[in-house]
């Protein structure tokens, strides 16, 4: 009968022979440091507080790490002729197997252990998601496991361990790139899915989003028990040959098991089932979109056109948009129809999806050696009421619930929020310079201009939800004026205020005041001053890049304000808003007496950190110039404004940012979530539910703040080093207690 406490001695002993010899030091020194030199090397110009870059290294390096470690768990016991002396004891051979791979695994945890310093030191200098560093340490031991497994398995062939190491490499390699796209292209299609199924590599990945998937533990869990199965087969082969009935009963049996297990992955793929491990719970259907499908009106159509004949790095991504759909239907109450259509299989289906807006796309394979290109169909089209929206190619899954959300809210909402720009003065246009904004915003609301004619009497009608006033550069008339004046403080409207006090030239990198910002009516309205100057932040910024004759160089520019939410702000704008990131802003003061005599409540929203500072005149914008530490301090750059709790009646909200450059399409693209926060204080301005939220916790990104480069070093250099001394030391001094024992004589 099996008895663990054997196998459990087994593994003490394995794990004495490992540190009692100077390879185990070598192999998890040499492991660690060029592991985490690799990572660092990119890490702080990224800038992002997120390990996954050091994740995507890993599996690379168990392809040497975890064979170096099995090459002689058997075949050297093989060689030297103790294993035939082990199994004459009363030992198992499925004891010894465990026993040994528990010393294998618990010396892998060991080395992943001290990688976790650099999860918490970015921990404290950036808001680290914990929740994927756990589905990232579980996808790498699972997968770790899985490579011991093959190890071992590997390792019962042979008698030399060179031959073992060898051979384990390039079985490690196979299952690997096995469902990578080099591999699968040259495949029949009907295969390709199923090769990235068995692929290693894929599943990991899954699990390194943070999301803990049935589908993906069960493949860990099959593929180890296969591989242990085999190495079981092997030591059974070695007590009783080959050509013995029982061999041959169990080789049948583990065969069978074999087939099994794949045929379960390969079925199970379409079984849903996760824990969504992610702080924002990224993967997870948000509040909004339940609340939204939970009170549809009536049965709305979703129609996914996928071609069966797709590339099989498409694979996990099809699988995630099945399991939201799925979603939608759970949480649609009866009112979410799905049907899948194949387009390649008809010409009627292909002209279907076409004339919905479903695009055809093409995409690489390579046969005989050539690159070719193949067709085929991956989109959603949803009806309600004659009326239809579309997303005409899935790319990636990141955003696809904010996708369907909003069209399916545009859909079905019948009388939209207003929202009006304010124009003719100079003022940011929402069709060329916020474009992006623009398109989002109109899921939600209905988007309009606001343009007075010099014979036109100013009003602003009082079903506007908020007015945008982006970055005026000509003088706004005095009626104007007061008409603004009245919406907010008698209409109960609300608005948005992005002042340019200092008008920025990105081409010449140049700047000068802009007289004509409104920055005095806001101040006689409210008592918050826009200062006529630039702030900027010596510490969270971004990198850019910029062209110095023939070479591009990579710099911090102190100008773009990487802005942090004010952590103990109360504000629902910033409930799911980290930072943001605002090119050239001004600087905001608020004399807290002069706001409250005139009804008002403020709060931060942003500013910059300790290290800020601003130029109040010869700017200098370059990037090649350092701004000076004189006088640094923290600048405030975003305020919220709401009327005090004795004088609510008719007032409205303010949000007043020093900078109207923020929202354009050119930041859009680096900096997402500023889209994000914009939307989200439009719905705080409009005081309607958003569905923005959805957008932010996808595309917001975690950055990595650091008072001073002596900080950044520490945390590069401490964690490179600091496991490397450790095990060094450790070593040392235990080989050194071994070699004096040995030289004791007993009498």
């Amino acid at each position: 009968m099996f008895n663990f406490h054997t196998a459990y001695s087994i593994a003490k002993k394995e794990l004495r022979s490992l540190f009692n010899a100077p390879t185990a030091y070598i192999v998890i020194i040499v492991f660690l440091v060029i592991w985490e030199f690799l990572f660092f090397r990119s890490a702080f110009l990224v800038g992002e507080a997120s390990l996954r870059p050091l994740f995507d290294l890993l599996p690379w390096m168990f392809l040497f790490f975890i064979p170096a470690l099995t090459m002689g768990s058997i075949s050297q016991e093989k060689s030297d002729g103790t294993l035939e002396l082990l199994l004459t004891h009363p030992i198992r051979r499925e004891e010894v197997l465990l026993g040994k791979f528990l010393a294998q695994f618990l010396f892998v945890v060991l080395a992943l252990a001290f990688t976790f310093p650099i999860a918490v030191t970015f921990g404290i200098f950036g808001r680290l998601d914990f929740g994927v560093v756990a589905g990232q340490y579980l996808g790498a031991l699972l997968m770790g496991a899985v490579f011991l497994s093959l190890g071992m398995c590997v390792s019962s062939f042979f008698q030399s361990a060179i031959s073992s190491l060898l051979v384990a490499v390039g079985a490690s390699f196979f299952f690997m790139i096995i469902g990578f796209d080099m591999v699968t292209t040259r495949l029949p299609f009907v295969l390709a899915p199923v090769m990235e199924q068995l692929s290693v590599f894929s599943h990991f990945e899954s699990m390194a989003r943070g999301v803990i998937d049935l589908r993906d533990v069960l493949y860990f869990l099959s593929a180890l028990c296969i591989f242990s199965s085999i190495a079981y087969l092997q030591l059974l082969k070695l007590h009783i040959g080959n050509k013995a009935e029982l061999f041959r009963k169990y080789q049948f049996g583990i065969a069978l098991f074999a087939g099994c297990a794949v045929l379960v992955n390969i079925v199970g793929a379409r079984i849903p089932g996760r824990i969504d491990l992610t702080q924002n719970h990224l993967y997870t259907v948000s509040p909004s979109t339940k609340n939204i499908l939970a009170n549809l009106p009536d049965i709305i159509t979703v129609t996914l056109y996928i071609s069966r004949e797709l590339p099989a790095q498409l694979q996990p991504t099809l699988r995630d948009v099945r399991d939201i759909i799925r979603d939608y239907q759970t949480f649609g109450r009866g009112n979410i129809a799905v049907s899948t259509k194949d387009p390649s299989s008809a010409p009627a289906i292909a002209q279907e999806a076409q004339s919905v807006g479903v695009r055809e796309m093409q995409f690489n394979m390579v046969s005989n050696e050539e690159f070719k290109l193949k067709n085929g169909y991956a989109g959603i089209a949803l009806s309600y009421a004659g009326k239809n929206e579309v997303i005409p190619y899935i790319q990636d899954t990141s955003d696809l619930e904010y996708q369907l959300t909003s069209l399916i809210k545009k859909l079905t909402v019948k009388e939209k929020p207003k929202i009006a720009f304010l124009s003719g003065h100079g003022e940011k246009n929402r069709w060329n310079d916020y474009s992006a904004l623009n398109t989002e915003l109109g899921k939600e609301y209905d988007i309009q201009d606001l343009t007075f004619t010099d014979k036109q009497q100013p009003t602003i009608s009082k079903d506007i939800k908020t007015i945008v006033v982006a970055g005026p550069s000509q003088e706004i008339p005095a009626d104007t004026q007061t008409a603004l004046k009245n919406y907010v403080e008698k209409d109960n409207g609300s608005a948005l205020f992005l002042i340019d006090t200092v008008a920025v030239s990105p081409q010449t990198l140049s700047a000068q005041a802009n007289k004509q910002n409104l920055s005095d009516f806001i101040k006689n309205m409210t008592g918050v001053i826009v200062r006529q100057n630039i702030a900027y932040d010596l510490r969270s910024n971004e990198t850019i890049s910029f062209s110095g004759g023939q070479v591009r160089y990579f710099l911090p520019y102190a100008f773009w304000v990487r802005s942090n939410a004010q952590k103990d702000s109360q504000s629902p704008i910033l409930s799911k808003i980290a930072s943001i990131v605002l090119p050239w802003p001004s600087s905001l003061d608020a004399d807290e007496k002069s706001v409250s005599e005139k009804g008002w409540d403020t709060q931060t929203l942003f500013s910059t950190t300790k290290f800020g500072g601003v130029q109040s005149e010869n700017y200098s914008i370059s990037p090649q110039e350092q701004p000076s530490m004189k006088d640094a301090g923290e600048q405030r750059l975003a305020l919220g404004l709401m009327p005090k709790k004795d004088q609510q009646a008719g007032k409205g909200r303010m949000v007043i940012i020093g900078d109207s450059d923020f929202l354009t399409d050119q930041f859009m693209q680096s900096a997402p979530e500023n889209i994000g926060f914009g939307m989200e204080a439009l719905a705080w301005l409009s005081q309607e539910d958003s569905i923005a939220g959805i957008r932010i916790r996808q595309k917001a990104q975690q950055r990595l703040a650091f008072d001073s480069k002596t900080q950044m070093a520490a945390v590069k250099y401490g964690n490179i080093a600091g496991p490397a001394l450790f095990f060094a030391l450790y070593g040392a001094f235990r080989l050194f207690r071994r070699s004096r024992i040995q030289k004791k004589v007993y009498e």
